[in-house]
């Protein structure tokens, strides 16, 4: 964004001041940028409806009971209008990066030279986009006069939990659903450390250690889904931005998609202006004074403690990681098999993830799948099961089915419940293994605050795990 022609002046001034110091200068010039930066982003269409509000919050999880800072609807906002609007200007995203020899750079080194499939082998979209906003994010940080340094000093202590644990803490995660979560995200974490060095931005000033977690640390707590705009959504996949906006380092997560509401990509059109706007839409009436969340990404309350250290009291994302990937999946969108499992929603493997409440049910979404994918691979199938949507979603299964395609349902029920008894009797086991009574001990009795949410973590996944074992006996097939 171009600077204002009196903050220029502003800073010609304060150079020809003999008392004011360089640091001095200088800063006065930041303040004067960042201020002229967010009176043009509010000229744009900047609208937060919300404010802080401190509320009481019960013990879980391990953690104590505290007050936190929530942020609650400063007014009402009715079904279809905008919560919040944020200029795209505001957000860190590699489009909108203040550095353009730099975003150059990486738009080649990224997206057309596709150096990190040729040299790294790294061919995942997922991973492309995390270095983007890495980068990105960096070059924000170590500039002195970033329009976002209130922001950026916020966040300066972020960390990643699971990169934060000493060696006997992670003897805890042996054996849980998380075991590989620090070698995850120190693969994460290592991919921006080490892939930096080929732009010529960071050569003479090479990315640390230390950057290479916080930047990981930032983007896994404070990167937002954004969908595209509507006439895009069938080409263009969700992406991850930043938002660099004060206000909503205290808004709270919410596991819940339907609680938490997502934001989406806007164009619209203000006088004779068209605006380029990110907004959340409110899906009720809300009324003033309601808190509002956002979405944490498809994470268990064991994902969740691996990366922020703490979880939830109910999470509709069960426990759990295991992919059963069905012979008849295929990664090509375009396949007539892959259009086959978009009608029942199958449209991703994560679909197919064995994940389990606490109560040890399964999710639905996997009951549904994997019935799916048996009828398609042993002759079963038929497309009026589009039409049975209910029985596909229910689990445990009836005792009897009265309908004439009863053996093929029984059977696909069978073959569900043995996959699933398997994988649980198998989690419960390896925790059981990798847990001595001392060490387990040790935990249960701890004071120290991370001994106490890694002891929780693995006892929830205990209990799932045998509560998993006891409904899959119960089930008659």
């Amino acid at each position: 964004m171009r600077v204002c022609r009196h903050v220029i002046l502003l800073f010609a001034v304060c150079l020809s001041d003999e008392s004011c110091s360089n640091e001095a200068c200088s800063a006065k010039f930041s303040e004067a940028r960042a201020k002229e930066f967010w009176a043009e982003i509010q000229r744009q269409g900047l609208q937060l409806h919300i404010r802080r509000k401190i509320m009481a919050e019960k013990a879980f999880g391990g953690l104590p009971a505290r007050n936190r800072t929530a942020m609650v609807l400063s007014d009402d906002v009715f079904y279809g209008r905008a919560i919040m609007k944020i200029p795209r200007q505001a957000l860190i995203t590699v489009e909108t990066g203040r550095n353009d020899k730099l975003k150059s750079e990486m738009t080649r080194f990224l997206f057309e030279e596709m150096t990190l499939q040729k040299v790294f082998n790294i061919t995942s979209e997922d991973y492309i986009h995390l270095l983007s906003l890495a980068y990105t994010l960096l070059a924000e940080r170590r500039d002195a006069d970033s329009v976002f340094i209130e922001w950026l000093n916020a966040t300066k202590n972020e960390k990643v939990f699971a990169l934060e644990l000493s060696s006997r803490q992670q003897q805890v995660l042996v054996g849980t659903t998380v075991e590989g979560a620090i070698q995850e995200m120190a693969e994460r974490r290592d991919l921006i450390w080490q892939t930096a060095p080929n732009l010529t931005f960071f050569k003479r000033r090479p990315v640390s250690m230390e950057e290479a977690s916080w930047a990981l640390a930032v983007i896994m707590r404070h990167g937002r889904v954004v969908h595209p705009y509507q006439d895009q959504r069938e080409v263009r996949d969700p992406r991850m931005y930043i938002f660099p906006l004060p206000e909503l380092l205290d808004v709270a997560l919410h596991p819940n998609p339907g609680v938490s509401i997502g934001f989406q990509e806007e164009i619209v059109i203000n006088g004779k202006r068209e605006e380029d706007l990110v907004l959340q839409i409110a899906r009720r009436d809300m009324p003033k004074g309601e808190e509002i969340f956002l979405w944490p990404g498809r994470l268990s309350n064991s994902e969740m403690i691996a990366r922020h250290g703490f979880s939830f009291r109910e999470n509709p994302v069960g426990i759990g990681r295991n992919v059963s990937q069905p012979p008849s999946w295929s990664d090509k969108k375009d396949s007539k098999g892959r259009k086959e499992y978009d009608l029942y929603n199958c449209s991703s493997l994560e679909d197919f993830e064995l994940r389990f409440n606490e109560r040890g049910f399964p999710m639905r979404s996997f009951v549904r799948c994997y019935r799916i994918s048996w009828f398609i691979n042993n002759g079963w199938y038929s497309p009026a099961l589009k039409n049975r949507m209910r029985e596909l979603n229910k689990w445990p299964p009836p005792e009897k089915y009265t309908k004439s395609d009863w053996l093929s349902w029984t059977q696909a029920d069978a073959e569900v419940n043995r996959v699933i008894l398997e994988y649980c009797q198998y989690m419960r086991q390896r925790l059981k293994e990798t847990m001595d009574a001392n060490t387990a001990e040790d935990f249960r009795h701890s004071k120290d605050p991370t001994d106490r949410v890694l002891w929780h973590m693995r006892s929830e996944e205990s209990r799932t795990f045998k509560n998993c074992i006891v409904q899959a006996k119960k089930i008659k097939t």
